[in-house]
């Protein structure tokens, strides 16, 4: 068989790294266990993160009518439970800073007694605010109950004396009405919104960290075969037989895990997963040219950790690009994750599907058309490097 015939046969590389994976076993290792483990870890994490009803003790000094429905409203609002009464103001502080409840409400001996002599009555709320989604529930939840008792004792202390009743009376104290919509980000949940970006990250790095790996381990084990030179199709078939392991780890994360941790609804997992694979695919040139350097498996290790937090960054995705530096603008342009990001923000909180991301799949189309060229260049300028290099070492040997 010809030389240049035998790079494009199927059984040659990918049967060849099939049973290299087999037989070392820590590659294939990798590629199973990684795309499963670490989002399952992530979503184990986060999962206490997601909005749910938050807890709430009450000191009510007053012992009321008003404080006592002010009591009931708290416990009917949807983000905020009371779950006891304590008996002192340092009980109160010390179950919030326990994280037995996430709030604190004190209602003194004369809150009553204000109000009726049109005073304005005193409230102290202590809240948790080391985590920003508990505060946010619960601020809300306490908000529009005080707004609302309020709005109910103006209109008892001023527009019913007056002869004015019913609706009437509701409009003539509060007179406007707002319905608040939270368009973006519509749980308040943090983790809602962050996990997509980290489960994406995940399969990218795994597409950059398992053909280098792979190929230096290879060439850690095998002294033949870290004097052959790999073409950019051999790697190709290399990389074709890890990315059906990751193909199956993002099925088990978007068909799986995701309705399970519910992180997402309907048929945006799936929506999402379209848009990793595409991703996947788009990355193989720059997995192949980043894997020409790997003579050792720890190499690749070095390179990920090194730059998982810059893509990480560079994404777009907490980091908005009109916020960036106008000289670090131009370099998201190159990183394939950066049009991931923005197409995950459509398709999870806009509503949006694969369909609709055609400048994002474009902007992957190009990237790929970029990555090849590049990869091209470097294994054709190592495999020019490599004979020079051994035969320097002949020359001079190390001391």
């Amino acid at each position: 068989m010809k030389p240049w015939v035998e790079h494009f046969c199927f059984w040659r590389s990918f049967g060849d790294e099939a049973k290299f994976a087999t037989i070392a076993f820590i590659p294939l290792f990798i590629s199973i266990v990684l795309p499963i483990a670490y989002p399952l870890f992530m979503s184990l994490t986060y999962a206490n993160q997601s909005v749910v009803e938050r807890t709430a003790v009450v000191l009510d000094a007053d012992n009321s009518a008003h404080s006592r429905d002010m009591m009931l409203s708290i416990d009917a609002t949807q983000g905020l439970s009371i779950k006891r009464r304590v008996d002192t103001l340092e009980e109160g502080i010390q179950a919030v800073m326990s994280r037995e409840a996430d709030a604190f409400v004190f209602f003194p001996d004369d809150f009553s007694a204000k109000i009726k002599r049109l005073e304005r009555g005193d409230m102290k709320v202590y809240v948790y605010a080391t985590n920003m989604m508990i505060y946010a529930a619960t601020l809300t939840a306490l908000q529009e109950t005080v707004l609302h008792k309020n709005v109910s004792i103006a209109v008892e202390q001023i527009a019913n004396p007056k002869g004015v009743t019913g609706d009437k009376a509701y409009n003539t104290i509060d007179p406007i009405q707002y319905d608040k919509h939270i368009l973006f980000s519509p749980s308040l949940a943090y983790s809602t919104y962050i996990t997509p970006i980290l489960f994406c990250l995940v399969f990218h790095q795994m597409g950059l960290l398992i053909l280098g790996f792979s190929v230096g381990f290879h060439r850690e084990r095998d002294k033949s075969f870290a004097k052959k030179n790999l073409w950019l199709v051999d790697y190709f078939w290399r990389y074709l037989f890890y990315a059906l392991f990751i193909g199956l780890g993002t099925a088990f994360v978007y068909v799986y895990l995701c309705p399970l941790f519910a992180w997402h609804r309907g048929d945006t997992p799936i929506e999402i997963m379209k848009l990793i694979w595409v991703m996947v695919a788009c990355n193989f040139p720059l997995a192949a040219a980043l894997a020409s350097f790997c003579r050792t498996r720890y190499t690749a290790f070095q390179l990920i950790l090194g730059t998982t937090l810059i893509f990480f960054t560079l994404s777009g995705y907490v980091w908005p690009h009109y916020a960036m530096p106008p000289w670090i603008q131009p370099a998201t342009q190159f990183l394939a994750i950066d049009p991931v990001a923005q197409g995950i923000i459509k398709i999870a909180f806009k509503g949006a599907t694969f369909a609709d991301c055609n400048r994002e799949v474009a902007h992957l189309i190009r990237l790929f058309a970029i990555y090849t060229a590049l990869a091209l260049v470097v294994i054709h300028r190592r495999q020019i490097a490599r004979p020079f290099t051994r035969a320097w070492h002949k020359i001079r040997p190390a001391k």
